[in-house]
């Protein structure tokens, strides 16, 4: 692997790290309703040949700020909808009418809100070092190339400071991240 390889294997790991973190973050429940919460659920249903995602058996909406109600394109899905959401691990119990199936966001205790950013905290601090392995593994691939025809030392201490330069700025981003949910999780 010559050193633009490891560039491009580097950056594009990194940005697949902050993805990653970024749906977790999504998922992540606060005391404000939110769509994005349900975007992992998968509803079994025989009629559809299996498990499938939610979105495509029902319109997935925000009434309100703190409530979410999920309109099943075939009523005839809703009990196997409503099964789904419990099974899941939003930790909102969804109430069903006949006709929607409503999820109510209660507010979030205060211990409850540092809880979930102490969550947050852990996972962001696994997603950094996750970066940092990345960086690891590509400044040896750039030290491998060390020696071999045509790779000077200054493109060797190049390509070194943009590995650098890339985790700098995936961690800025990881951070963003962290900081924008942590915000929104702690506001009553």
């Amino acid at each position: 692997m010559d050193i633009d390889e490891a560039l491009m294997d580097c950056e594009d790991r990194m940005i697949k790290t902050v993805v990653d973190y970024d749906g977790f973050v999504k998922s992540v429940r606060t005391g404000q309703a939110t769509t994005e919460i349900l975007d992992k659920v998968s509803v079994d249903i025989p009629a559809y040949g299996g498990v499938v995602p939610l979105k495509s058996v029902a319109v997935v909406a925000k009434q309100d700020a703190t409530l979410v109600v999920v309109k099943p394109f075939d009523i005839k899905t809703i009990k196997d909808i409503e099964k789904a959401l419990s099974a899941s691990d939003i930790g909102i119990t969804p109430t069903n009418d006949g006709k929607v199936i409503r999820i109510a966001f209660p507010p979030m205790s205060e211990e409850r809100r540092k809880q979930t950013v102490k969550i947050l905290k852990d996972r962001l601090e696994q997603h950094k070092v996750a970066l940092r392995n990345i960086r690891k593994e590509s400044l040896k691939h750039i030290e491998d190339s060390e020696g071999k025809a045509g790779i000077s030392e200054d493109m060797l201490e190049k390509g070194k400071e943009e590995i650098q330069s890339l985790t700098k700025q995936h961690e800025d981003q990881l951070d963003k991240h962290f900081d924008n949910k942590s915000v929104e999780v702690m506001k009553v």
